[in-house]
């Protein structure tokens, strides 16, 4: 026969007092003798807590069921390959990339080089868990073979040796880049000192080549005019002189060489003096048309050039004054020039660090991870799915486990859309789960979905998705909740605890202790609850004592 033991206990420690020797007895019934389930000892626990007069505040209850979510875990080691962020196709040198155009020359950027491309993959050798087994953080799921770990691992080094060479590389560059962006900086700033000096001398040089030619041409110009004069002097006495030799030719010709021999001799020695000058004129007279010609050719050359000079001219006042301006904005921006030359190859030199950070990160971490070439779990949980088999692929985002969340159970309950104006999201709530009577649950409003009429009942309702706190770790999926939404209204009441209270056949019962020390089932009519605790409408008063009942059982 079963035996029953029967403890209470006042609050704040009080002495136990154990009523033992209680039997339990059945009664038979329609003939038949009903036998015990088992031959176990239960020993009842009882704590004393008085019936308390007070603000008690108002709560909605409604029933729902428990739902445990789930997590994946998955396999979230970085295996990429290095492929050096640095090296982006971008030269820093002299001057400075973007401000290449404003000066200097480019110097030779660092270029970090590529690893491998291929896809890294590890491969299960060994599944280490079921489907429905519990496990703890730390517990193993997955053992890799040696082979694949080795492989991985052996360009995992090699990504720390290629951005190693890199980093080296691009630090160098950096040094030579700041050099030439000094340099560019001082070159710039003198060029900016004498641009104005330049550009007077460049349009200056210009300016007299034109002046010169200009001269030429005057000088030419007179000396034309001067030909001109003379040779229309020349054409002058040569007409008078032609006329003296026809005089003479003709007095030759009509003088008698005999009769008048001495006026024939005079005759012919005029005749011949103006001859010897109308030749000579004639000489002077071509001589001096030729020199016009060359003259007149030289002129029109000069005239030419002049063009060509005055056409330099003003090309080069436009190209002196653009680079006047170059001169000028390069000596304004020469520090800001050089700030961004040494902050871009410093950018680059810093990004080959984060890079080579980066692969001896994935090296450090893959050599953590898979120190014993196990994989492990990274939650506690019941596993739910296990998706991976051996010999199966395992990479980046591979899911490794599927379990239970306790982080993230909850109990959907319906309400009347009515009573929402006291319900928000984030809400506090209480919870009581049958299943545990003795523990304390909350939980918070964690979603309000939309309202839904239901035809049958002429109601809409809203379904509220509350979430739990506490030790959920031992809820399963299904239990019954009775979640209590606090409506922020308060009554002063006379209430007990929840759990003093036991239902039977529709009437509520307490278990209360007299004056005499003797304990009686006292029936009682309850009001409102906010979740922990009852109001008592009739059968207690203030100050009653009354019993919460724990039971054990001892195998």
């Amino acid at each position: 026969m079963a035996k029953l033991k029967m403890t209470w206990i006042k609050e704040k420690k009080a002495p136990l007092l154990i009523v033992s020797g209680l039997c339990l007895v059945l009664a038979a019934g329609l003939g038949t003798g009903l036998r015990l389930a088992s031959e176990k000892e239960e020993e009842a626990t009882y704590r004393e807590v008085q019936a308390e007069y007070g603000e008690l505040t108002v709560g909605l209850e409604e029933s729902g069921n428990v739902t445990v979510g789930t997590t994946e875990q998955t396999f979230d080691l970085d295996l990429s390959a290095y492929t050096g962020s640095s090296s982006d196709g971008f030269s820093w040198g002299q001057g400075g990339g973007i401000f290449q155009g404003m000066g200097g020359q480019s110097g030779a950027g660092s270029s970090g080089s590529s690893g491998s491309s291929s896809t890294r993959n590890l491969i299960i050798e060994e599944v280490l868990i079921t489907e429905g087994q519990e496990i703890a953080q730390g517990d193993a799921l997955y053992r890799i073979t040696q082979e694949s770990m080795d492989s991985i691992r052996e360009e995992l080094c090699s990504d720390v040796s290629e951005a190693e060479v890199t980093l080296a590389k691009t630090q160098t560059q950096k040094q030579l880049t700041e050099l030439e962006a000094k340099q560019a900086y001082e070159t710039n700033v003198a060029y900016g000192t004498l641009a104005d000096a330049e550009y007077e001398n460049s349009v200056q040089e210009l300016q007299d080549a034109v002046t010169e030619m200009e001269e030429q041409i005057t000088e030419l110009q007179a000396e034309l005019t001067e030909l001109n004069t003379q040779l229309s002097e020349y054409q002058a006495d040569l007409e008078m002189e032609k006329k003296v030799l026809e005089n003479g030719e003709y007095v030759v010709s009509t003088t008698d060489m005999v009769s008048d021999a001495y006026g024939w001799i005079t005759a012919e020695n005029a005749r011949e003096e103006a001859a010897q000058v109308v030749e000579g004129l004639e000489e002077s007279v071509e001589d001096t048309t030729d020199t016009i010609a060359e003259k007149q050719k030289e002129l029109e050359a000069l005239e030419k050039s002049l063009t060509g000079a005055r056409r330099d001219l003003e090309l080069g006042i436009i190209e002196a004054r653009a680079q006047l301006e170059k001169r000028n904005l390069k000596y304004k921006n020469a520090e800001e020039i050089y700030n961004v030359s040494v902050e871009l190859s410093s950018f680059e030199a810093k990004n080959a660090q984060e890079d080579y950070e980066d692969a001896a990160s994935k090296l450090n971490g893959f050599d953590s991870y898979l120190a014993d070439r196990t994989i492990r779990a990274e939650n506690n949980g019941v596993i739910t799915e296990c998706p991976l088999e051996a010999g199966d692929v395992v990479n980046t985002g591979s899911s490794l486990a599927v379990l239970n969340d306790y982080d993230e159970v909850t109990v959907s309950v319906s309400v009347e859309e009515a009573e929402l104006a006291n319900i928000k999201e984030g809400d506090a709530v209480n919870v009581y789960i049958a299943s545990y009577p003795d523990e304390d649950f909350t939980g918070t409003v964690d979603s309000i979905g939309e309202s839904a009429y239901n035809s049958s009942t002429g109601t809409a309702y809203v379904e509220i998705t509350v979430k739990l706190g506490g030790e959920t770790s031992k809820l399963y999926e299904g239990m019954t909740a009775q979640v209590t939404f606090i409506t922020k209204e308060t009554e002063t009441v006379v209430y007990v605890s929840n759990r003093a209270v036991s239902r039977e056949n529709g009437k509520s019962y307490v278990k209360k202790k007299e004056a005499d020390g003797s304990i009686t089932r006292q029936e009682i009519i309850t009001g409102f609850s906010d979740g922990v605790n009852v109001e008592i409408k009739e059968g207690l008063s203030e100050g009653d004592t009354v019993l919460i009942e724990s039971k054990v059982s001892d195998s």
